[in-house]
């Protein structure tokens, strides 16, 4: 083999290997270039008390009135006559807000109001329940006279307030 047929036989191994390193570096050098735009737009964080409506007596009970003083707080006036008396109210919280709110807990104050002469029951709500954009949540809220309370009642277990409080964050 003569030094022009080496040469030519090297140019093409060249032009060969140079062909393939550019198609080499042409598929590992890919970009990928995704663009987008995201905005929240005026969020808003309205979560209340919509409604509050008197559900159903029991025996001599009766409901002097229930008010919605505002969309965060109510006050029920329930009069009890004898044991198993209740008054039970169905309330509906609502998000009108443009944000998903989660139930991140419920408390209720004091700790003891489900003791004494008057005790209260919370059915229909629970913590970590989800609540969207426009959608409602109802629950039941009992006002009972203790059926189990022995003795009669001192002028101090007449009358018993307690707080319940729904602590909604954002999702």
């Amino acid at each position: 083999m003569s030094n022009r047929d080496k040469k030519n036989i090297m140019i093409v191994a060249l032009l060969i290997a140079v062909v393939f390193m550019s198609v080499g570096y042409a598929l590992l050098s890919t970009k990928l270039d995704i663009q987008g735009t995201s905005s929240i737009i005026d969020p808003v964080w309205d979560v209340g008390i919509v409604s509050i409506s008197e559900n159903s007596t029991e025996g001599y009970a009766s409901s002097l009135n229930s008010t919605v003083i505002n969309k965060f707080s109510a006050k029920f006036n329930v009069e009890l006559q004898m044991p198993n008396d209740k008054v039970t109210y169905t309330i509906n919280v609502k998000n009108e807000g443009t944000i998903d709110a989660k139930l991140n807990s419920i408390t209720i104050m004091p700790e003891d109001y489900n003791e004494g002469f008057i005790i209260y029951d919370i059915e229909g709500i629970k913590a970590g329940e989800v609540l969207s954009i426009g959608q409602s949540k109802t629950f039941t809220l009992s006002v009972m006279y203790n059926s189990e309370a022995t003795g009669q009642p001192q002028e101090e277990d007449l009358t018993k307030e307690i707080s319940l409080i729904l602590d909604y964050i954002q999702k």
